[in-house]
């Protein structure tokens, strides 16, 4: 071959193996998302599963510290589940960067 034609081929490798390379990093990424989607999915029914055993124990507990008690579990509850889907939501955020800056190279 010639020197040109050699260049020109090395550098096309160069770029199949780049390409490749980004191909397999946005399939882990859509697998990530997969994998989040799915445990949102599981999050929304354990959340249902609380709410139905916070509902109960409001329920059960008549007195007034039985009451505070529900409060008090309900309400750690709901901060716990608001700390989750922020962590959520910025998983979800920095995913679609790293997809993006792929996609943009």
């Amino acid at each position: 071959m010639e020197p040109r034609s050699e260049q020109i081929h090395q550098t096309l490798q160069q770029l199949k193996r780049k390409t490749e390379q980004q191909e397999d990093q946005l399939y882990a990424i859509k697998q990530q998302q997969i994998q989040l989607e799915y445990t949102e999915t599981e999050l929304r029914h354990i959340e249902r599963e609380k709410e139905n055993l916070i509902a109960q124990a409001h329920d059960v507990w008549r007195g007034n510290h039985g009451r505070s008690v529900a409060y008090d579990a309900e309400d750690t509850a709901h901060e716990s589940w608001r700390k989750l889907r922020k962590h959520i939501e910025s998983t979800r955020e920095q995913l679609q960067q790293e997809q993006k800056t792929i996609q943009s190279s």
